[in-house]
């Protein structure tokens, strides 16, 4: 297990308590500063300050907007992702803000599909949501898009959702309580640590002991999802776990004295164990070749867990599954194949252009010069598309418009300076050839400095 890299990761929390047209909320940003606090700690924490935000609680929609795609965009370890405040539901999930009015919350609140997105396209290895508001478990079956659900792809991208209450539920902040309900009981597990668990906490470990301490005392219960690889990242060190349990000077104790008796321990009680009908259940479901049911055999797993009736060391015998690493022989082939994609995404942008411009050279005039822009008139339009084009992958780069495998930065700028090209200049090969090399010298340097600046 490890924690993330703290230069490489990236974390956005947001707290909003202070409403000017819904009720208020005591507590809910300084929790989030509080859990800020936490997680950046020097001795036990993960993340590091200058890039784990909290962000302001007059916020609004545009402002949280764009820092959450600024962190996305900048992620490539982890990205965490906090809310804490009023959730609505109107036919989908949204998080409000300070100035949201409920009768207009589509316009001043936000979709969490929205939050959803922007996390699913981030380059990060690891995503973790948590979500402390009302209604907060319709993030674990929210449709994103019309063809993609975010719980769902939890198997193939890595990503991690933790709500504070199921779907119908409310979330609570209890009289006498500093912070929210949900909150209160995870800062609890962060700073004071849980006994017997190991020396980095996961995302399975908290949830666990948040779920047990919310059912305890009759709060609404926790949901989570969770990727099997996220059980191999830690957020912060165990502060339950004492030092001196893992020196080398524990670990070889010395032999006893001559003429003295060592007390002897009793061996541990055998952890209960589950009906076989159930883990074979659970193993056929974590076997399927759907993703959305071998996240929901984890879940089920992790229901077992926390009721007691599946103890974690019968499962996972044996030492730590190691992590696979690419060989030697592999990492080239991982860095052409990667080449390959960028320079399929630039290639395609000019040929696209070349058709386009083609047939409506034949369809309009057959000539630029009997057209009714003229030269003159093709010359300036293709300087403008081609500043159009600049434009769009300086955006798109820089992650204030939204970027994904179809319509990538390369192959819409490359389409757009490839028109440009070949309206200013000709409809022959070098011009679009000049357009697909210049976006992609561009988006080089783009990336360069911004892995120049996370870095620095």
């Amino acid at each position: 297990m490890r924690l993330p890299d703290p230069h490489r990761s990236r974390a956005v929390f947001i707290g909003v308590g202070g409403y000017r047209h819904l009720p208020q909320l005591r507590g809910v940003h300084a929790g989030a500063a509080e859990l800020r606090n936490v997680l950046t700690d020097e001795r036990y924490g993960s993340l590091a300050p200058r890039h784990s935000l909290l962000v302001p609680e007059n916020a609004g929609r545009e402002e949280i907007g764009r820092t959450l795609a600024t962190a996305a965009g900048e992620a490539d370890d982890l990205l965490l992702v906090y809310f804490a405040g009023h959730g609505i539901y109107l036919n989908e999930l949204y998080l409000t803000f300070a100035d949201t009015r409920s009768e207009e919350v589509r316009f001043t609140g936000m979709e969490y599909r929205v939050v959803a997105d922007l996390v699913r396209d981030s380059d990060a290895s690891s995503k973790i949501v948590i979500l402390d508001c009302c209604y907060s478990g319709r993030a674990l079956a929210q449709r994103m898009s019309a063809v993609t659900d975010l719980a769902a792809e939890v198997d193939i991208e890595g990503a991690a959702i933790l709500t504070s209450a199921p779907p119908n539920r409310s979330s609570n902040v209890l009289d006498g309580e500093r912070y929210p309900a949900y909150t209160l009981r995870l800062l609890d597990a962060l700073r004071n640590g849980i006994p017997g668990a190991p020396e980095l906490l996961n995302i399975t470990a908290l949830h666990r002991h948040v779920r047990r301490a919310a059912k305890a005392q009759g709060l609404p219960e926790p949901q989570a999802l969770s990727h099997l690889s996220l059980d191999e990242l830690g957020l912060v060190r165990n502060r339950a776990v004492q030092p001196q349990q893992s020196t080398a000077a524990e670990s070889f104790p010395k032999d006893p004295a001559p003429g003295t008796r060592t007390p002897t321990q009793p061996p541990a009680p055998a952890p209960p164990k589950a009906g076989p009908a159930a883990l074979e259940e659970i193993a056929r479901s974590a076997k399927s070749a759907q993703p959305a049911e071998r996240a929901q055999a984890y879940q089920q797993l992790l229901g077992e867990i926390a009721a007691g009736r599946v103890h974690p060391g019968p499962i996972h015998p044996g030492p730590a599954r190691p992590q696979p690493q690419p060989s030697q022989a592999e990492a080239p082939h991982k860095g052409l194949r990667a080449a390959l994609t960028f320079g399929l995404h630039l290639a395609y942008g000019p040929l696209m252009a070349f058709f386009v411009v083609a047939v409506v050279h034949d369809l309009v005039a057959g000539d630029t010069t009997r057209s009714p822009l003229g030269t003159t008139g093709y010359v300036v339009a293709g300087v403008v598309l081609m500043a159009v084009a600049a434009v769009f992958v300086g955006l798109t780069e820089f992650a204030v418009l939204p970027r994904n495998k179809t319509f990538s930065s390369a192959g819409v700028g490359s389409f757009l300076a490839g028109v440009g090209s070949v309206l200013a200049v000709d409809l022959n090969f070098w011009p679009l050839a000049i357009s697909a090399i210049a976006v992609g010298g561009c988006i080089g340097i783009i990336r360069a400095l911004r892995r120049s600046v996370s870095t620095t």
